[in-house]
């Protein structure tokens, strides 16, 4: 981990500067777009040649040894049979982070409205779900049930009746508990496609697969970058890249907590990143030591070895300005460890989510605490929210002219259809005029 003694005055304007820690977290967010070509001809194959592209490119990826199709799709007879496989004690954790996900994001359900205005025209909005979506689960260096409800849940909660589940196997299976996830939700649909391939199926469709609607879920770069070609001809959540966070802490946080945080993402991936921010040297270099010394002991430690490399601690003079780079970071991630933590989250603009105090650590977020985990990375969060009912939802204008009303509003819209030289506009004002 780098660390950075940051001499420079803090501000708003310092996007275009020059300095090392500044060009450092610029190189950080660049996204990885190595392997474009790869995955377009992935697409190709996928959209020409449909479940036989589907197959060969699963078993040469994901080193299954698939000869049809139905290989590849999961049985209810597995589904049901996958909770035989799972600790009881995972079941109970798995049904405590559903009722809580479904707790929260019930709250965001948006309600419809309409309104006469003072012409006599009704307006208003109408929200619909989406209709048919696609869940990517990651399953590479790890798998992560808890993502099944993080994408699920607000996507039934919308109201949307269709969901297929897509993620890649190891050997050829599926984590049990990606299963009994998907079980408790009432999934049924469930693939053991992975990568860009998966995608190309879920946008498309093939023989065996119906195209989706939006697809939604992390994934690695093969995944994101096929996400980033196909929108447009289907929905995307996000073009999500390496998980991240940043923690801003001064010295009344425990070195120790600090550390083991940063580690919680940077374990992730060689790609993943940790960002810290401090007010004091000395408090700086324990963490660095709890980290070094933490991180020898995880069973992930090959990959925090990479994933340190891309990770960063930045000592300022005053904590209180650490709002300056944490929203040039703009995290996925954004734990706020000090003193006056309302007072500094009030000056953060972007973040995919917060979390406030000692005893707010990010992994909370990761499985229980509500919102999805699905969050904006590479400083996404500058435009972009974390995954919610909104990504599932259309929101359809409604209005309506009486005769009356529609007399008030013709001559403008009139006068403004000649200005832009569109005379059907104009004519469909007119001849209802006459």
């Amino acid at each position: 981990m780098k660390k950075f003694i940051i001499t420079e005055k803090l501000s708003d304007n310092l996007k275009n500067k020059n300095f090392l820690w500044l060009n450092f977290i610029k190189n950080s967010q660049k996204n990885d777009e190595k392997n474009i070509q790869i995955v377009q001809e992935i697409i190709k194959e996928v959209q020409s040649r449909g479940d036989n592209s589907i197959i060969e490119l699963t078993n040469k990826f994901d080193k299954t040894n698939a000869t049809k199709i139905s290989d590849l799709i999961i049985s209810k007879k597995e589904i049901f049979e996958s909770e035989k496989k799972v600790d009881k004690t995972v079941k109970d954790a798995l049904k405590f982070a559903k009722k809580r996900i479904e707790i929260y994001h019930k709250k965001q359900l948006p309600k419809d409205f309409s309104f006469k205005d003072s012409t006599g025209t009704i307006l208003g909005n109408a929200w619909k779900p989406i209709q048919r979506i696609g869940v990517y689960v990651p399953g590479g260096t790890a798998s992560y049930p808890s993502s099944v409800l993080m994408s699920v849940i607000p996507a039934q909660i919308a109201g949307v009746k269709d969901i297929c589940l897509f993620a890649p196997s190891n050997n050829g299976e599926i984590n049990p508990a990606v299963l009994y996830a998907s079980k408790l939700c009432g999934i049924n649909s469930i693939y053991k496609i992975g990568g860009a391939q998966a995608i190309a199926g879920m946008c498309f469709g093939t023989e065996s697969i119906e195209a989706v609607d939006k697809i939604v879920g992390p994934g690695n770069a093969f995944v994101a970058n096929a996400k980033k070609i196909l929108y447009g001809t289907v929905g995307i959540d996000m073009i999500a890249g390496p998980t991240d966070i940043t923690i801003i802490a001064d010295n009344s946080a425990n070195p120790s907590w600090i550390a083991v945080d940063a580690l919680s993402q940077l374990e992730h991936g060689n790609d993943s990143k940790a960002f810290i921010i401090c007010d004091n040297e000395i408090f700086a270099d324990k963490i660095i030591a709890e980290i070094n010394l933490y991180a020898k002991k995880l069973s992930r430690k090959k990959i925090i070895e990479q994933s340190l490399k891309n990770s960063a601690i930045f000592v300022i003079k005053n904590i209180e300005e650490a709002h300056f780079i944490s929203n040039i970071i703009a995290p996925e991630h954004l734990e706020i460890c000090t003193k006056n933590s309302s007072k500094i989250m009030k000056k953060i603009n972007n973040a995919g989510a917060i979390f406030l105090g000692n005893y707010t650590p990010e992994a909370i977020g990761d499985y229980v605490a509500g919102p999805s985990h699905t969050l904006p990375t590479s400083a996404s969060a500058r435009f972009a929210s974390g995954l919610s009912v909104y990504d599932f939802l259309k929101r359809i204008s409604v209005i309506s002219c009486t005769k009356k009303s529609f007399m008030n509003l013709s001559e403008s819209t009139a006068v403004l259809a000649e200005c832009e030289g569109l005379n059907a506009h104009q004519l469909s004002i007119e001849i209802r005029k006459s």
